[in-house]
């Protein structure tokens, strides 16, 4: 899942109004190319983002109902952040842009169209399964991206199992001002 939110804003940030990218039963690294060949580079302007990510749901059956709580309570708020994106990062992505040598990952589909984008995947790694979902909207100053990953855990391995929910909602707000978090809008090279 972290690997699916560090691709979420670079997954909104290709798929600008022009070219359309379609893909079913694809590899990450056919989507990639794909993105590649379709002219549907990185738009995203330069400058500082601010935004917010708020789990909207997160089920992991078996937790005990006062963890499940206080895990609902600390996640409802959201976690606001605040990057710089330089001009080199918005004219360059990072060579992992769509993780194209990820090869845990496939798209059952993918589709960039019109500022929009949805899609659906599957990572095997570690013995898991993850199903994850990505939908959204987008332009070259903000987006707004919903993503679900689904797991049905490991065999013997209590509360492996979740569903969860990320809202992701970003802006950019001017020049950057050397407040931002550490962590860059994009995945480093």
């Amino acid at each position: 899942m972290k690997k699916l939110l560090l691709l979420a804003p670079l997954s909104l940030a290709a798929c600008n109004s022009g070219p359309t990218v379609e893909a079913t039963n694809a590899s990450v690294k056919e989507v990639a190319e794909k993105v590649v060949a379709s002219g549907a580079a990185p738009t995203l302007s330069p400058g500082r983002w601010e935004g917010t990510a708020t789990i909207t749901n997160m089920e992991i059956p078996g937790l005990p109902p006062e963890a499940a709580a206080k895990m609902k309570s600390a996640t409802a708020s959201g976690h606001s952040f605040a990057n710089c994106l330089t001009p080199e990062q918005a004219k360059k992505p990072a060579a992992d842009f769509f993780s194209g040598d990820n090869k845990d990952c496939r798209y059952d589909h993918f589709n960039m169209s019109g500022g929009r984008i949805d899609a659906k995947m599957q990572c095997k790694s570690a013995g898991m399964t993850v199903d994850a979902t990505m939908s959204g909207k987008f332009a070259s100053d903000n987006y707004q991206m919903t993503m679900t990953s689904k797991t049905a855990g490991m065999p013997g391995q209590p509360m492996t199992a979740h569903t969860m929910t990320l809202k992701m909602d970003a802006r950019r707000t001017g020049e950057c001002n050397g407040t931002e978090d550490k962590a860059p809008v994009q995945p480093k090279q």
